[in-house]
């Protein structure tokens, strides 16, 4: 057994050993020799400085230093190796593998300017007729000096080729040398050179001439001879072939053809024979092959990107076949594991795309603050190596302001560079304008303005301090992924191929013959830097990645349209747990709210005394569910936010991400928000609908006063109304107040966020900076509602604090007003806002008489002040002052009052109702068949439901239309049916007053937790009513003072989704106000038109 333990733990330290050796030899970044900070867009200079010495050059196709062979020297630009000319030797070309190319003396003949082939000194003149033209070729003289012939006569020049383009050869059939008299100056490479040729057929040929009175001699013309086309060197069918064979590929038209689609024009999709592919593709891949060109290969890679990296394609063929005939000797090979980086050739395409991405080899510290020492970086430092489309070198670039077409301010351009900022430069343009913008970044900057292209880098240090002579150092290749390639453009991502070379526009590879318009253009469209923080450890990060999107377009269309551009950068964290953690938190609230809402369904169906469920019931337990779900929205969302307002914009050295508002998760996020204020607008329809649709009638307890009449018989004067009038009035004026004010919150709102500018803290940066918003600056659709809902609550909360704390304690209580209102006047009233249950505010005055004058009235509250009188609650006699005083109770009534209640006065008001909607419009005849619809009957009464969070009831549904027509004047009959109910509820009032010790109770303790109604009334037949003493002024839930929360979150909810749309917290604001104020318009018209139909008053008592 110890042996077997032995074993184990051998072979488990042995695991760790190879798995800690195979993480720490991943290498990804090299160094690069040598300071080309100064050496863009010309040739290097000081080869000697960068690469050690005179004898190495610089190689910029694998971006480092190499030795030249035996019998080669560096090239004047440092940038390659030639055979050693003043040995007299040529370059005889290979077979595509090491040595690539080998030295042959040509002593003492001359070598060829090209250095492939030895060519003879002719000593001879001759004469070429060309069109009817003659051109004079003279000899050279003696043998080749240093190899080189040379021209006997001033003012001529060494020519090697003919009119057709084919070498020239003496009498034996060898190639040679002659001289031309010529006004072209020797090159300032030091070799003397012929202009090309140009025809206009295959027999007609006219040599181009050096530009007259150009300043630069150097330049050729072509010809204006017909419509001449300049040749350029064309190699011959069978050379071609020979490329094409050793290859491995098939020529055909097809090869150099260029596919543009989704051009927007007349036509979407084009196909052009590029007269440049036709011209240069096998010219470049045969001297890629034969002689390791490293400027061929370069240019041949370049073609290949220019069939948008196309790997069927020729050009890409041609690439890859290089790429595997010389894998066997690579460029960086201290990297592991091996990128095959084959010698001579670009690297262009990823091999291992997925692995590459995850590698956690990229060294550099990441810090959001500028840091005091070199272990940590503040700002990426990206670089570009730069090819033209011919494959010559311009020099590294730091990308800085570089390949943004939008452009902007130059002390803001950058700011994409600095870690943890999100940053979008998006603009629209006219295609010329694109084009323009887009030149200045996309072709060179000389006469030819060829296609530029790009590998890009990132410097990455390692924490090690930059040296002063050296830029740019370790440099770490950034993967890009053109979202064109068709294996990107699908959902998966693991099957994604991403390159290494880019360009930003290209107007070349479309042109199908010279000198005209290019039948479709490219450009670069969106670019996109992607960073990511390690999941392992957030101060490191993943490899950039840059994600490049091309649109093509043909130039001669009028595009009526514009073109949008972007350049983004966006930061992202590779271990968020927050998702996994929050899904678990929405389930436990929405569990908890879900549990709340079936609290409610049952003191429901406790309220309204039925065992079996009807339809409105159903309606009401779906309203009521879609306002706990939004409530519980709100919570969740808010939770959302306020993690990564507090997390990420509090955060000085990296902890976490915050993904942007394409991810995945910010988009559900974005749904619930949709769905939460569309469940809160249903739960706001059925709550306004419950409110203005309860049952409410005044009971006027003064008594009439006793006259004698002169003939001594003692009358009795009928009682005002005018008591009642004034507290409908009252009532009718609370009804949509507020324990907040929506304009208040709203204009603090604004003062915040926009006067004060804290709208600038949803940013997408890690700081608490809240200066002016900035153009390329992203926000943060959760940074946004933490703001604005967060803030919203914490007005209102503030508002409540001091409404409940101060207002109320110390200048008015607006609830509390009314109820001493209602004692004084000496009325009570009754609210029915479920079938059997609702409140009962008592009013009975301990006054003689409360229609009296002003002087009895006083005397009168001078007695209570004295306490001369009862007390004013129910139960006068109750032992503790609390219970003597109170006068508000939730009141819970029997099947059979109900019933009573219905018959005698409900019914009549509901033919009222029916009499004065005859003659109306549609809608109001409509609108009154729903209401009496919903009128109850018998032990079938269905009525009005509602209840918001607090209070899922039901309430009859008589009133309430939606058309403010003119008040009927109630009928004897009905008048004489209303003073019967009173009579019945004043019965029932003193009987509950005399027997207060039975059915005036306080709440059980578990009654005042689950809110629950007492199960003697709702089970059993024939019970008594049951009062319980309300201390919370429970009867605010039928206004709007005691459903603040869920109008509150109405409020949040509107104003968060309108903002969402629009981003504007200006206009959410002005949005939700406008909302806000058509449900207080609601609230106020209905509940009016409820209270003159429920209490007839008329409605033109109540203003």
């Amino acid at each position: 057994m110890a042996r077997v333990h032995a074993l184990a733990l051998a072979a488990v330290a042995l695991l760790c050993t190879v798995s800690v050796a195979n993480a720490a030899t991943t290498v990804t970044a090299f160094a690069v020799e040598g300071n080309w900070a100064n050496s863009y867009w010309g040739t290097p200079d000081n080869v000697a400085t960068k690469c050690g010495t005179t004898t190495n050059m610089f190689d910029p196709v694998g971006a480092e230093c190499k030795a030249c062979p035996t019998g080669y020297s560096v090239r004047p630009d440092g940038l390659e190796c030639e055979a050693t000319r003043t040995s007299g030797a040529i370059q005889i070309f290979g077979s595509g593998t090491t040595p690539y190319r080998t030295t042959l003396s040509c002593a003492p003949n001359a070598v060829s300017w090209d250095g492939t082939t030895c060519l003879t000194c002719d000593n001879t003149a001759a004469n070429a007729v060309i069109s009817g033209s003659t051109v004079a070729y003279t000899g050279t003289t003696g043998t080749a000096t240093n190899g080189e012939c040379v021209c006997a006569g001033a003012g001529t020049m060494i020519v090697e080729f003919d009119a057709l383009g084919q070498r020239l050869k003496d009498g034996l059939g060898k190639p040679t040398k002659n001289c031309v008299t010529a006004t072209e100056d020797p090159s300032a490479k030091g070799r003397a050179f012929q202009c090309p040729w140009s025809s206009t057929d295959a027999t007609t040929m006219v040599q181009k001439t050096a530009g007259a009175g150009s300043t630069d001699q150097n330049l050729c013309t072509c010809s204006t001879h017909g419509s001449a086309n300049c040749l350029s060197g064309q190699l011959s069918t069978a050379y071609s072939g020979a490329v094409a064979t050793a290859l491995s590929v098939t020529l055909s038209s097809s090869s150099y053809q260029i596919s543009y689609t989704d051009l927007g024009a007349s036509s979407s999709s084009v196909t052009a024979t590029s007269a440049y592919l036709t011209s240069n593709l096998t010219a470049m891949a045969g001297d890629c092959y034969y002689y390791a060109n490293r400027t061929a290969c370069d240019s041949l890679t370049n073609m290949c990107v220019l069939t948008m990296y196309d790997t069927t394609s020729t050009a890409c063929s041609m690439y890859s076949a290089l790429v595997t005939l010389r894998k066997a000797n690579v460029y960086h090979s201290t990297l592991s594991p091996s990128v095959g980086w084959s010698e001579t050739m670009p690297w262009l395409f990823y091999d291992t795309t997925n692995d590459y991405l995850t590698r956690t080899d990229f060294a550099s510290t990441a810090s959001f603050k500028a840091p005091s020492d070199t272990a940590s970086i503040a700002n990426l430092v990206f670089v570009l190596s730069i090819t033209t489309l011919s494959g010559q070198w311009l020099g590294f670039r730091e990308v800085g302001s570089w390949l943004q077409l939008c452009g902007g301010r130059e002390d803001d351009i950058e700011e994409w560079t600095r870690i943890g900022t999100n940053y979008y430069n998006d603009c629209t343009m006219s295609l010329a304008e694109v084009l323009t913008a887009a030149r200045v970044f996309g072709t060179s900057a000389d006469q030819a303005k060829e296609t530029l292209f790009y590998d890009l880098y990132v410097q990455d240090l390692a924490g090690s301090a930059a040296t002063a002579s050296t830029w740019p150092e370790d440099l770490y290749p950034v993967p890009i992924k053109v979202t064109n390639i068709a294996v990107n453009s699908n959902a998966a991502s693991t099957d994604d191929l991403y390159v290494r070379r880019f360009f930003m526009l290209d107007e070349t590879a479309g042109v199908e013959t010279w000198g005209s318009t290019a039948v479709g253009i490219t450009y670069a469209a969106t670019l996109e830097f992607s960073i990511t923080l390690q999941s392992e450890d957030v101060t490191k990060m993943y490899a950039p990645v840059l994600t490049v999107t091309y649109a093509q377009r043909v130039p001669s269309y009028a595009y009526t349209t514009e073109e949008s551009i972007s350049f983004r950068t966006t930061y992202s964290d590779a271990g968020i747990t927050f998702w996994s953690t929050w899904e678990d938190l929405m389930i436990s609230i929405m569990v908890i709210f879900g549990v709340h809402w079936m609290t409610r369904v049952v003191r429901t169906s406790r309220r309204r005394q039925v065992r079996d469920q009807d339809t409105m019931a159903l309606v009401s337990g779906i309203c009521t569910a879609a306002g706990h779900v939004s409530a519980g929205f709100v919570v969740v969302l808010l939770m959302a936010g306020g993690y990564w307002f507090i997390f990420f914009k509090c955060q000085e050295d990296p902890y976490t991400m915050i993904p942007v508002d394409s991810d995945t998760n910010v988009k559900l996020f974005k749904e619930l928000l949709v769905v939460a204020v569309s469940l809160a607008s249903v739960s706001m329809a059925h709550t306004l609908y419950w409110q203005c649709n309860y049952d409410v009638f005044f009971l006027d307890w003064e008594k009439p006063r006793t006259t004698t009449t002169a003939g001594g018989k003692n009358t009795s004067t009928p009682v005002s109304a005018w008591r009642q009038f004034f507290i409908a009035n009252e009532w009718n004026k609370i009804q949509s107040k507020r324990l907040t004010s929506r304009p208040l919150t709203l204009l603090f709102m604004i003062l915040f966020l926009e006067g004060l500018n804290y709208k600038g803290l949803a940013v997408i940066e890690p700081t608490l900076n809240t200066d002016e918003y900035l153009y390329y600056q992203v926000q943060s659709v959760m940074l946004r509602y933490a703001l604005g809902a967060g803030l919203m609550i914490l007005i209102a909360i503030g508002q409540m604090v001091y409404k409940i704390v101060f207002y109320h304690n110390y200048v008015q209580s607006p609830m509390q007003q009314f109820i001493d209102l209602l004692a004084t006047s000496n009325v009570s009233i009754v609210i029915l806002d479920d079938e059997c249950s609702g409140y009962y505010i008592h009013g009975r005055s301990q006054m003689a008489f409360a229609d009296t004058s002003m002087a009895e009235l006083c005397h009168q509250f001078r007695k209570e002040e004295e306490m001369q009188v009862g007390a004013r609650g129910l139960v006068p006699a109750a032992t503790t002052e609390k219970l003597a005083e109170n006068q508000c109770f939730e009141m819970f009534i029997t099947k059979e009052l109900r019933m009573a209640y219905e018959s005698k006065l409900l019914s009549r008001i509901k033919e009222s109702v029916a009499v004065s909607s005859v003659g109306g419009g549609m809608f109001t005849r409509a609108m009154s068949r729903m209401n009496s619809n919903s009128w109850g009957n018998n032990n079938n009464n269905v009525n009005g439901y509602g209840g918001g969070y607090g209070n899922a009831g039901y309430g009859n549904a008589v009133g309430g239309g939606m058309v403010n027509r003119p008040s009927a004047i109630a009928s004897d009959a009905t008048i004489a049916a209303a003073e019967e109910i009173s009579d019945i509820f004043k019965q029932l009032i003193n009987f509950t007053e005399a027997n207060a010790g039975s059915f005036v109770l306080e709440r059980p303790f578990m009654d005042k937790f689950t809110d629950m109604p007492p199960e003697s009334v709702s089970m059993m037949q024939g019970a008594s009513p049951i009062f319980y003493h309300d201390f919370k002024m429970a009867f605010t839930r039928v206004l709007f003072y005691g459903i603040e929360w869920q109008l509150l979150i109405f409020d949040v909810l509107v104003f968060t989704a309108i903002d969402m749309e629009v981003t504007s917290f200006a206009i959410a604001a002005f949005c939700t106000w406008v909302v806000g104020m058509g449900v207080d318009v609601i609230r106020s018209t209905w509940g009016e038109i409820n209270i003159s139909r429920k209490s007839l008053i008329d409605q033109r008592f109540l203003i």
